[in-house]
Parts: structure tokens; sequence; C-alpha cells
């Protein structure tokens, strides 16, 4: 009786052990799919905020000398209009026309620089969807990660943190908007051209 008694408490502890096991082995393997899915995208939210940088980068970087040349051609203009105020002052008017030609040359190039700039600009919707597309990646990972503490605490929907968190941004964007590849037409640019002259 004895005996039996021991083989059914036994049978008893392997059947919960094996039971206790299937349920680790459960576990495990809901752990697997949001991983490999935070896994895959943590890369792809740190190349959107590298090419975040890098574009905000070459757009600044080409204002700035946009902005440089305009400049030099402005000292050039008011150093040609002074010269030019002395000279009309003086009587003299020999190679004023190619002086007026100079200034003309001068603010047209400074006015296509201008729209050259403007367009730039429009870096910061580009970004403004990059990132927009990144923080959406990085709020999926955050949701799998807090679905993997419910999973690992045996409690799904139980697992809160110091800081609860906030309610998800509805977003707006276009996860493939590139600076680089945008591309302008040139029809279109000549129309705004035309209308300003």
């Amino acid at each position: 009786m004895e005996e039996a008694n021991l083989q059914e408490r036994i049978q008893h502890e392997i059947t919960g052990l094996a039971l206790s096991v299937a349920e680790v082995v459960k576990k495990f393997r809901e752990l697997h799919h949001p991983l490999a899915e935070s896994q895959e995208q943590v890369p792809r939210a740190t190349r959107q905020l590298d090419k975040i940088s890098e574009q905000t980068e070459a757009a600044t970087h080409g204002m700035l000398d946009t902005i440089e040349r305009m400049l030099e051609r402005e000292d050039k203009t008011i150093a040609n209009l002074r010269e030019m105020k002395g000279a009309v002052a003086e009587r003299r008017f020999d190679g004023i026309d190619a002086r007026i030609d100079g200034l003309i040359e001068n603010s047209n190039t400074n006015l296509n620089d201008t729209y050259v700039m403007m367009e730039a600009l429009q870096f910061q919707d580009i970004t403004s969807q990059q990132i927009s597309h990144a923080a959406v990646l990085l709020e999926d990972i955050g949701g799998k990660l807090q679905t993997l503490l419910e999973i690992l605490n045996g409690q799904p929907g139980l697992v809160e943190s110091a800081d609860p968190p906030p309610p998800r941004k509805e977003r707006a964007f276009d996860p493939h908007a590139d600076l680089y590849e945008r591309q302008t037409d040139q029809k279109t640019v000549d129309s705004i051209i035309a209308e300003r002259k």
C-alpha cells in the first residue's frame, strides 16, 4: 500500500513537472515572434533616424552654402552701387551699362537661389515624415516588449510600469519619403518663376 501511494505521488509529481515544462516551452514559443519582430524593427528605426540626420545635415549645409554665395553677391552689388553713385555724381557714364547688367545678373542669381532655398526648406516636411515613421517603429517595439514582459510574468495585461505609456498618436506619413529621391517637375519651377516676373 505504501509503495502504491509512493508510486502515485511520483507519477503525480512527474505529470506536474511535464505540464510545467510544456508551459515553459509554450511561453518561449510565444516570446519568439515578438522578439524576432523587435530584432528586425530596431535596425529599421535606427536606419531611419540615420537617414533623417544625414538628409537634414545635407540640406542645412546646402542652404548655408547658398546663403554664403548670396551674401558675397550682395557685397559686390553694394560695392558696385557705391562706385556707380560716385560715377554718376561726377558725370562719368562710361561702362555704366555693363555695371547695370552685372547688378541685374546678381539680382537674378540671388532670386533663383532664393527659390532653391525655399525648395530646400521643404526638407522639414520630409524629415517630419521620416521621424513619424521611426516613431511608429519604436512604438511597435515598445508594445512588443510590453507583451513580452506580460508573458514572462504569466499575467497578460497585468504588467504595470512606473510611467504608463502615453496614448499612441495618430501619424500620417510616407515611409519612403526621401529628400534625395524627390524630383521637382521643371515645368512647375518655370511656371513659378514666370509668375514672379
